[in-house]
């Protein structure tokens, strides 16, 4: 049995040996143990007793004495098997935690974090953190975030945030697949300004939520990033604004559709509606 297999899965070089020594002995009292692997009498107590912790030996006396009997290597994958399911839960708590950490990191200092991603899974976690962030997204939208995801997964993704009532504002190029059902948008809790499909063609999409700033670019193999910085995220959105205005004062915007527009008071007054959707869109702004 090799001494490397079993550090690889866990265990520390002296419970290895330990183990090694259990196989071939089949039992062992703590002192018999110590000459075998050449430690002392208290260290081959506590490796034992760790062993038995893990499932890998079983305690019992004889004779007034304690004898460690060595269990199936059978334990060892139910070993392997408890401490993946423990990772994953450790992953899933920090994950869960990241929000509360990072808040309270910036909190005492000026320093962004910045998580990278990678693959289509890792843009999906990117979207699953602004729904677990929770407040309102503001996206500059790419056109090839369809072509990455296709019609169905792509919907299920912008419709998610209405679901947890996130209002999203958007910036989006006048392309066909764009929607122009008012009804739909006050469904889906958004408010776009549109802007003529060759103005912004790059396949990039930002999106400022809360105290963070994502960028996807849904290139041949997708990457992207979140940067956690209230600052970052206070002057995107301030750009943010800019953009919106800058389009809305823009004489070509007249020629672009005005269905999604949310903000429009004509468009407003004349479907009252959308007040209490402005509402909570002020409110989680």
């Amino acid at each position: 049995m090799d001494i490397k297999l079993l550090t690889d899965i866990g265990l520390n070089k002296t419970q290895a040996k330990a183990y090694i020594a259990l196989v071939r002995q089949g039992s062992l009292t703590p002192p018999a143990l110590a000459k075998l692997i050449n430690e002392t009498r208290t260290n081959a107590y506590t490796v034992l007793d760790k062993l038995t912790e893990l499932g890998l030996a079983k305690k019992s006396e004889r004779d007034k004495k304690l004898v460690y009997k060595v269990e199936n290597p059978v334990a060892l994958e139910k070993l392997v098997i408890a401490n993946r399911h423990e990772a994953l839960e450790r992953e899933k708590k920090i994950k869960n935690a990241m929000p509360t950490l990072l808040n309270y990191f910036y909190t005492y200092s000026e320093q962004p974090g910045v998580r990278f991603f990678q693959g289509k899974e890792g843009i999906e976690d990117i979207y699953k953190d602004q729904l677990h962030t929770g407040k309102t997204i503001r996206v500059i939208r790419s056109w090839k975030d369809r072509d990455f995801f296709g019609k169905g997964v792509y919907s299920i993704w912008r419709k998610r945030p209405a679901k947890h009532g996130i209002p999203t504002i958007m910036l989006s190029p006048d392309v066909p697949d764009a929607n122009n059902d008012p009804e739909l948008d006050k469904k889906l809790l958004f408010s776009r300004t549109w802007m003529n499909k060759n103005d912004y063609t790059a396949p990039v999409e930002w999106d400022i939520y809360g105290d963070k700033v994502s960028i996807i670019s849904f290139g041949e193999e997708a990457i992207g990033m979140i940067i956690e910085s209230p600052q970052i995220a206070d002057s995107m959105r301030q750009l943010f604004a800019i953009m919106d205005k800058g389009l809305r004062t823009n004489p070509e915007y007249e020629k672009l559709p005005r269905s999604g527009r949310l903000e429009d008071d004509k468009y407003v007054t004349q479907h009252p509606e959308y007040k209490e959707i402005l509402q909570k869109i002020n409110n989680k702004a």
